[in-house]
């Protein structure tokens, strides 16, 4: 199983955004294009589950909400991240959590 997409809501620089992961990525655009962002993104997924790191430090360590939400999101203020997990047989396939559903939000 891997990332086989993401689609995000005012995070950073992005006020809605949806990639789709192949097996290889390459990022490239001009400066602040939003790619250390998108990065930082995974980074944060992966803060979430880190031993010893969890969802509050994982926001605590990028300076707070106010530092990851996008300074265009006027009308909707929520952060939202869904990823999608899968492999080759089934690519696109959203992942549920029983516990926190298939989406992240931050308010």
């Amino acid at each position: 199983m891997r990332f086989t997409g993401i689609q995000i809501e005012n995070w950073r620089n992005f006020k809605k955004a949806e990639v789709d992961f192949q097996r290889r990525i390459f990022l490239v655009g001009p400066n602040a294009s939003g790619k250390s962002n998108l990065l930082d993104l995974l980074r944060f997924l992966s803060d979430i589950v880190a031993v010893g790191g969890g969802f509050q430090a994982a926001v605590h360590d990028r300076g707070g909400v106010s530092q990851l939400r996008c300074f265009a999101a006027r009308e909707k203020p929520d952060i939202a991240i869904h990823i999608a997990i899968g492999n080759e047989d089934s690519p696109n396939r959203l992942l549920k959590n029983p516990l926190i559903g298939p989406t992240i939000a931050l308010k």
